[in-house]
């Protein structure tokens, strides 16, 4: 081993040999005391280097291992030579995001209210699982449900991931973190005969609503893709629907179309009775508008010139107002949509087709949001099983009798 001999009070250069290896050098402040100091590397964010430090207590060896794994750390941007913060990287990423208008709103508020204020001046290179923990739980103090716990960790893992894709730091600790926990929630869906007493209130009062409710449970739509339909995504001859867009609402943009929540197209075929419904509804629209009916205007619209749609608020208020005549004051109306996918499910619907309809990115959603809805077939599975041994088994047995009545025949053999 050899021992460097460094005067009192000089530095001594140290080269890291790990990947981007980094300057650094020691220097004795006094008996048994170092300051290691390391180039650091830039920071992401300004661009500038500001040389960072550490004193450490112990003998020259232990020092000289100290400034080794403090160059190291420095390398993988583990220590602080970055003016990034937690809110600083969340202001960035929600610069960058693409997000539909309303979350967007929701994240943003959800960041403001709850995020900034008890992570937000962490520096980056300091956050860790533990941090995001602890803020998981002190956020379920105040009454705070799982679901909003959940949307804290998704907003900030995402973000983490871009600042590691970024080069803002090496790893996330978020990923590391106990994922916030969401009980699933039991799907009660509307019966049909609970469906068609509401609808059946409906159509003496609002002939149009009723038009929108029949649309809904004949498509499984979603209601602001719904109240974004054109008449020329419908086709009457063909009977079906194209739904390509949605409609949301927020405080700040207003209304705003959008693309549908898995951005996907999706043509679904209607019944006769939303058929029917549609063409009254246009025969009816055509009197109340402005010149005729363009291909572009909106289906279900109180404007004159068929440009503006309804909002999604709308429709829940409509069906406020008329469920609790028929005795259904619990039923959501998302609930429609829950209603068609059960329905269908059930009736042995296949889980492909199920998905399109209800505009489910994967089929896996569909069976992990519905699955005590699909069909039990083990009695049919256990059948067929026994069926396929049984014919074996009788196809051995005839197989084997047949080889010994050749014996018998030609005992030569």
């Amino acid at each position: 081993m050899v021992h460097l001999r460094v005067p009192f009070g000089s530095s001594l250069p140290i080269e890291t040999t790990m990947a981007r290896a980094r300057t650094g050098t020691m220097t004795e402040r006094g008996p048994g005391r170092w300051r290691l100091q390391v180039t650091p590397i830039a920071d992401p964010l300004t661009g500038k280097r500001r040389r960072v430090s550490r004193t450490v207590i112990g003998t020259r060896a232990e020092a000289r291992q100290a400034l080794q794994r403090f160059a190291v750390e420095n390398s993988a941007g583990l220590v602080g030579n970055s003016t990034n913060t937690v809110e600083t990287l969340l202001d960035a990423f929600m610069a960058t995001a693409t997000l539909a208008p309303t979350t967007r709103e929701d994240w943003q508020s959800l960041i403001n209210r709850h995020i900034v204020p008890q992570l937000g001046a962490i520096p980056l290179w300091r956050f860790t699982a533990r941090d995001c923990d602890r803020f998981y739980t002190r956020l379920r103090e105040p009454g705070i449900g799982p679901s909003r716990v959940r949307c804290a960790h998704v907003i900030l893992h995402r973000a983490v991931s871009q600042a590691v894709r970024w080069g803002w730091i090496t790893h996330n600790p978020v990923a590391a973190t106990t994922r916030p926990a969401v009980p699933r929630v039991t799907i009660r869906p509307p019966t049909a005969e609970q469906v068609r007493a509401v609808i059946g209130r409906v159509e003496p009062f609002d002939a149009v609503f009723a038009c929108w409710l029949k649309v809904a449970v004949a498509t499984g739509a979603r209601r602001g893709e719904i109240c974004a339909l054109r008449w020329s995504d419908i086709d009457l001859d063909l009977s079906t629907v194209r739904i390509e867009r949605s409609v949301s609402v927020t405080k700040n943009g207003g209304v705003a179309f959008t693309t549908t929540k898995t951005g996907n197209v999706r043509l679904v075929t209607l019944t006769t009775q939303a058929i029917d419904a549609l063409a009254a509804h246009r025969a009816h629209t055509q009197n109340q508008l402005v010149g005729a009916i363009g291909e572009a205007a909106q289906v279900f619209t109180n404007d004159p010139t068929g440009v503006r749609p309804w909002r999604p608020d709308l429709a829940t208020r409509r069906w406020r107002h008329h469920r609790g005549a028929v005795g259904l004051d619990h039923v959501r109306l998302h609930d429609l949509h829950h209603f068609v996918a059960t329905e269908l499910l059930t009736a042995g619907i296949d889980v492909r087709t199920v998905s399109n309809r209800l505009g489910h990115a994967r089929t896996s959603t569909t069976l992990d949001i519905y699955w005590a809805w699909v069909p039990a077939q083990d009695r049919h599975a256990a059948h067929h099983l026994q069926t396929v041994l049984s014919d074996r088994r009788h196809a051995s047995a005839n197989s084997r009798t047949d080889v010994a009545s050749a014996g018998r025949a030609n005992p030569a053999r």
